[in-house]
């Protein structure tokens, strides 16, 4: 997989599998894709920002250059580890692909 298909089965499948198990284990498949969504150009992508060690988290927006301050969207607060990295996902997917993501 060099490139995601945002409407193709095997996204909406692969998006399941992470869903289902955020952590791991990931097939071949699924590797590949979160490399895609992690690894690409990384300036302005999503990340996971930890606002309370162990108990909050909110999703974030890297600047557009390395050393500015990430911007913090307060209105998405996580109790839950797995909720922010399942939304970490979404919201990558959708800057990558420019398409929601087909699990919801």
């Amino acid at each position: 997989m060099l490139k995601i298909d945002p409407g193709s089965a095997e996204s909406a499948a692969l998006a399941r599998q992470f869903k289902a198990a955020p952590f791991g284990p990931y097939s071949a498949d699924l590797q590949k894709m979160l490399q895609l969504l992690r690894w690409g150009y990384s300036r302005g992508r999503t990340i996971i920002v930890c606002t309370e060690p162990y108990k909050e988290w909110h999703l974030g927006r890297m600047g557009p250059v390395r050393g500015m301050k990430v911007e913090i969207d307060p209105s998405q607060k996580f109790t839950d580890y797995g909720a922010a990295v399942w939304a970490c996902f979404k919201a990558r997917f959708e800057e990558v692909t420019g398409q929601s993501c087909p699990v919801q």
